[in-house]
Order: structure tokens, then C-alpha cells, then sequence
């Protein structure tokens, strides 16, 4: 038998390889068109500020977007990888330009409060508007009752600051960091400041609802708050009656937040609690962070 022959080729033209992620953009991307929401962004979301260039809102967000998608551990490596196929990208969501990483970092150096709210209301609504699964699901208990859990979890990344040469020649120091860290508890990771991130997740439809972030330990009463105003919300939205919300006194008490902050004029929040073992449990509540049980 014949033994078949191997051709291979070299060239020094460098030729490199289809990001992975690309796909899942091109996809994230057709979904954004086809149900109008990267139009909305660029109709509904403004942000100005001098020297913008030919940038607009909606190019820094779409590649927040593939960054998100991409799973790259950094910024940096997200650009590297993308350099090649910039023009492309960019296509997808039908932009013309990829800003440069120093145009993104002094974007989101320069974005302010109000602009944040309403890009997550925008996403909010869009999550509320549609309901891309038949139902909530959830857990059933020995009587046949049926809850579905809101995961509420907080999360911290501690970052490390090299020392700094102080010297009367040189100016005073100035550290980026200052901008979104602080000094909090780093747990078991190694740094000198942190920053904490609350998200929310329904625990079986895997959506997330919600997600707020501060330097330090962040706001926690108030992430909280606001946590509970959003799963009320996406509660009404697919009909789950909140007059059946357990009323429960020690409501976040473990927080130092009193229970008339968790209520609002659609009756008792939901409740929470707080490291449960998985062997007690009062009312079906899955042992996490914060889980919020709806029934």
C-alpha cells in the first residue's frame, strides 16, 4: 500500500485564526437588530462631552458587548485578539470604526451616572418585555407548592497597587484605581483595594436581572434595595402574586436593614436569608447568598 504524501506550506505573511467568540457576537448581534434594541440605544441613549471625535455611544457599547461574549481575562487581550478583525466586528452591529482601548478608557473614565441608569433600564424593560420561556419554573416542596429563586450575590475582586516613588522632584502620585476601588475586605485575595459587585440571577431561566457595583464593599443596604425593586418588578411582570410573598420579620436583619426598607405599595417583599445550611430550611430556600423565593 502506498503511503500517501503531506504537503505543507509556510509563509511569512502572518494569517491569523477566527476568534472563537466571533460566532456568538455575530448572533448577539442579529438579536440586537432584529428586535430593535441597538436602535433604541442609539435613539435614547446620550452621552456628551467635548473632544467625543467620530465615536458615538452605541461603539463603545458594542464592545463592552464583545468583551462580555469574548470571556477574555482583560481588556487588553480582548483588543489583541480582535485587531485582526476590527473592520468586521464592527460590522456586525453596522459601525464602520473600532475606538482605540485609550478612547474606551477615558470614555468610561468620563461616563457619568445618569447615562449608566438608562442603558440598564433599556436592558430592563427589553428583559420584562419579552418572555422567551413558558414559565418562570422554579422548585416544588412536599405540599406541591412551587417557588422559583431570585440568586442575589455579592462578589469582590481586590486589585494590587505597586508602590510609588515619592520624591520632592516628582509630582503627587496619582493612582486610576482611586476612581473605582477603596480599601475594603479582601477575604482570602491578595491587593490593596477592592471592589465589590452585586449581581441578580433567576436561579432557573439563568437571566440575569440586575447588576450594580461601587469600590470598597460597595452599597450593600442599597444594592439590596434596589435588588428587591427589581425582582418585584420582574415578579409582576410575569404575574406571581406578591400578596403571597412570605412576610417574614427577620428580613435581612442579618444586613442591618429594618423590614419596612424590603416593603413597597405591592405588599411584603420577598424574603431572604442569609448562608442557610442546606439542612435548614424553613421555606425551601436554596442555600445562597441571598435568595429571594417567590411562590
Amino acid at each position: 500500500m502506498a503511503q500517501s504524501s503531506v504537503t505543507i506550506q509556510i509563509t511569512p505573511e502572518p494569517s491569523p485564526s477566527t476568534p472563537t467568540f466571533l460566532a456568538e457576537v455575530a448572533a448577539f448581534a442579529q438579536v440586537l437588530i432584529h428586535e430593535g434594541i441597538l436602535k433604541t440605544i442609539q435613539e435614547q441613549v446620550r452621552f456628551t462631552r467635548a473632544r467625543f471625535g467620530t465615536y458615538d455611544t452605541i461603539d463603545f457599547v458594542v464592545v463592552l458587548i464583545g468583551y462580555a461574549v469574548s470571556s477574555e481575562p482583560t481588556l487588553k487581550a480582548f483588543y489583541e485578539r480582535l485587531a485582526p478583525f476590527a473592520e468586521p466586528f464592527m460590522a456586525l452591529f453596522g459601525r464602520n470604526q473600532l475606538p482605540h482601548r485609550s478612547t474606551l478608557s477615558r470614555f468610561l473614565a468620563a461616563l457619568d451616572q445618569p447615562t449608566v441608569e438608562a442603558l440598564r433600564t433599556l436592558f430592563h424593560k427589553d428583559l420584562l418585555a419579552r418572555t422567551p420561556f413558558a414559565s418562570p419554573s422554579g422548585l416544588f416542596d412536599r405540599r406541591g407548592a412551587q417557588w422559583s429563586v431570585v440568586d442575589v450575590d455579592g462578589t469582590r475582586q481586590a486589585a494590587r497597587q505597586r508602590a510609588l516613588p515619592q520624591l520632592e522632584a516628582l509630582p503627587a502620585p496619582h493612582r486610576r484605581f482611586d476612581q473605582v476601588c477603596a480599601p475594603g475586605y479582601q477575604g482570602r485575595k491578595r491587593g490593596e483595594v477592592v471592589r465589590s459587585r452585586t449581581v441578580i440571577l433567576q436561579a432557573h431561566t439563568h437571566q440575569f436581572l440586575g447588576t450594580f457595583g461601587g469600590s470598597g464593599n460597595g452599597d450593600d443596604r442599597g444594592e439590596l434595595r434596589r435588588a428587591i425593586q427589581v425582582i418585584t418588578s420582574y415578579a409582576i411582570q410575569l404575574g406571581l402574586p406578591t400578596s403571597t410573598f412570605p412576610d417574614h420579620e427577620n428580613l435581612l436583619v442579618a444586613r442591618g436593614l429594618e423590614a419596612g426598607d424590603c416593603c413597597s405599595q405591592h405588599g411584603p417583599a420577598p424574603f431572604f436569608s442569609q448562608y442557610l445550611p442546606p439542612y435548614i430550611a424553613p421555606n425551601k430556600i436554596l442555600p445562597l447568598m441571598y435568595s429571594a423565593a417567590i411562590r
